[in-house]
């Protein structure tokens, strides 16, 4: 009861990018789970790659997409992956005509495993991830943006 009091005392547009999040929060869990990353790869090039979309918004919509990505996935009863967390983010900011770049990465660890971790990277900074993205090899990229210099 107190999370759907919560959700009334939003402002509209938070509660809509709110909905917007969980939908694709949980589109991209589905999809992570269940379909090769070839197949996500080879989609989300396709269709949101280029950056031509529309005037960038603003550094407010990057916090409120990331602020709403949080909370949806607050309200899973499971962990979500940094994947499907960068790939709801990737599409809600490319969708918002914000330039953003996907990054997916591998690291070894000391007992020479391998760590993999995704993240995308606004002009603003990172989201899903921290300082320690550095320390991660970038096999995948999609997207023209900050990080094209």
């Amino acid at each position: 009861m107190r999370r759907l009091l919560k959700f009334w005392s939003l402002a509209r547009p938070e509660k809509q990018l709110f909905c917007e999040a969980a939908m694709l929060l949980l589109l991209s869990v589905i999809c992570v789970r269940t379909i090769a990353f070839r197949h996500i790869n080879n989609f989300l090039r396709a269709r949101w790659n280029d950056s031509t979309r529309s005037a960038f918004s603003g550094a407010g919509d990057i916090e409120l997409v990331n602020l709403s990505l949080l909370r949806a996935a607050n309200l899973f009863p499971w962990k979500t992956l940094c994947l499907s967390r960068s790939i709801a983010a990737f599409i809600m900011l490319r969708r918002r005509g914000i330039p953003v770049v996907m990054f997916a990465g591998v690291k070894s660890d000391e007992n020479s495993s391998l760590l993999a971790h995704a993240w995308v990277q606004t002009a603003n900074g990172v989201i899903g991830g921290s300082s320690e993205n550095a320390a991660f090899t970038p096999l995948v990229r999609i997207g023209a943006g900050p990080a094209d210099s």
